[in-house]
């Protein structure tokens, strides 16, 4: 593979960016794109890299990884705008950003979960806000926010590998509590989601291990159809439904059920 990329690892050496960002530019990232294609095709795999340098650089997106040092990692953007698109959406980063030697399933060392309160994110508010045309908040600020959160786990899960020796993963915990077809409106599935999924899918392969689903409603067969089409084989494959858990997210993470 780094063959392949011989011409485009030699820009970064002499950019020096695998020193500046060794969470982005380093051989761990290379292989989470390597273990992204089927059937590990060093070609495919190649490939969807160097689609990944490029689209860093049009997007300048190591100027927003920048911004996780100025904000001390707090999962909190220093940026006024993406911190009025991560008001619309609840989410707790704490566990992750906890030391995790003392967490192990096995021999494999485990990153503790980020919570994601899905079922109270306000979907329609931000796309209401995003197609607004006097709005302060573009389609371009809502993804360059879920880019820092990215970027920002990434850079926790790159710290995680190299002290534990290998490969760590996130999971990652939905919580579905208060879930409505209110939140999947044409607008926000077609023009908001859709670029939003296929940009994570695309450029950040392999973040998680595991995705927990708590307290799925009534309407969980609507919102899977919707939103599975825009989600690779291997991401579903990682799903699990927690239908016997009747305590919060935190209670879940706490309890260590995640760890089974």
């Amino acid at each position: 593979m780094k063959l392949l990329l011989r011409s485009e690892l030699k820009m970064i050496t002499d950019a020096n960016l695998h020193e500046k960002y060794p969470d982005v530019y380093s051989d761990l990232r290379l292989l989470r794109f390597l273990r992204k294609s089927k059937d590990r095709d060093v070609n495919s795999a190649a490939d969807r890299y160097r689609s990944f340098l490029q689209w860093r650089e049009k997007n300048k997106v190591d100027e927003i990884r920048d911004m996780i040092e100025d904000c001390g990692g707090s999962f909190t953007p220093t940026s006024v705008r993406l911190q009025v698109v991560a008001s619309y959406f609840p989410m707790n980063f704490e566990y992750l950003a906890q030391e995790t030697d003392t967490f192990n399933l096995g021999d494999k060392p485990v990153v503790k979960p980020a919570i994601l309160n899905v079922g109270e994110f306000d979907t329609r508010g931000i796309t209401e806000k995003i197609l607004s045309s006097n709005s302060d908040v573009a389609l371009e600020d809502f993804l360059n926010y879920w880019i820092f959160l990215y970027e920002s786990i990434h850079l926790i899960l790159y710290q995680q590998s190299i002290q534990f020796g290998q490969m760590t993963f996130l999971d990652e915990v939905c919580d579905l509590s208060g879930l409505s077809l209110q939140q999947f409106s044409p607008s926000f599935v077609s023009r908001v989601m859709s670029p939003w999924l296929k940009m994570t899918q695309a450029y950040y392969p392999e973040t998680t291990r595991r995705i927990f689903i708590l307290h799925p409603p009534a309407i969980i067969k609507i919102a899977w159809k919707l939103v599975t089409p825009l989600l690779s084989q291997g991401t579903i494959d990682k799903i699990r439904f927690v239908r016997k858990f009747d305590g919060s997210a935190d209670e879940f993470v706490e309890s260590a059920s995640w760890m089974d």
